[in-house]
This record gives structure tokens, C-alpha cells and sequence, in this order.
């Protein structure tokens, strides 16, 4: 397996956790702090910030620290990587394209 499928994979992996999924979908409006994350999504603060951890350092999302508090964002050059790798492997060029070929074949 070369280093883009195996990219691709642990990004598929990590989202696969429905906790995960939810952590980065609370992220695409804006940065946020786990105070906030946990609260707006039901979760343990302490799994919050695991999961956290986890997107951090694969480079999905981003940290800045200000004062005592960590907000976090996505890191969108790292979606734009995962959608090229993923474009690459299987012949398309945008996530669009393949919803576009999805919708085709119910048809």
C-alpha cells in the first residue's frame, strides 16, 4: 500500500467513529473550543478531547491555543489532500463527480 492509500485509509478509519464524524462536522462553521464541542454534542469531555487529540495529529483538524483554552479548526489543505488521493486512486476528480455518477446510476 503506498503512503496516499494509506492516508485515505486512516482518514476513512478515523471517520468511520461516529463520535469523531460528529466532532468534525461541529468544526465546519468555524473554530470552536471543547467546552463547547462536548457540550453541543452530548459527549464526556475527557472522550471529546481524545478524539480530538487523535484528528490533531493525523492533521485533520488544527489547535490554537489562547490563554488556557484550545480552539480548534478544520485543516482544510488536509480535506483538499484526502480529496486529491482520493480523486487519484479512483480516476475522479472531485467528491462532486463521484456524487454526479451515484445519482446516474439510480437512474
Amino acid at each position: 500500500m503506498n503512503k496516499g492509500e494509506l492516508r485515505l485509509v486512516t482518514f476513512f478509519k478515523l471517520l468511520g467513529d461516529e463520535s469523531k464524524f460528529k466532532i468534525v462536522s461541529a468544526l465546519k462553521n468555524g473554530e470552536k473550543c471543547v467546552c463547547v464541542i462536548y457540550k453541543e454534542l452530548g459527549l464526556d469531555q475527557t472522550l471529546v478531547s481524545h478524539h480530538l487529540s487523535a484528528l490533531k495529529k493525523i492533521g485533520l483538524i488544527n489547535g490554537r491555543k489562547t490563554g488556557r483554552w484550545v480552539y480548534y479548526s478544520l485543516n482544510k489543505g488536509a480535506f483538499k489532500e484526502i480529496e486529491d488521493i482520493y480523486g487519484d486512486i479512483l480516476g475522479v476528480k472531485s467528491m462532486k463527480e463521484v456524487q454526479s455518477i451515484n445519482c446516474a446510476d439510480k437512474d
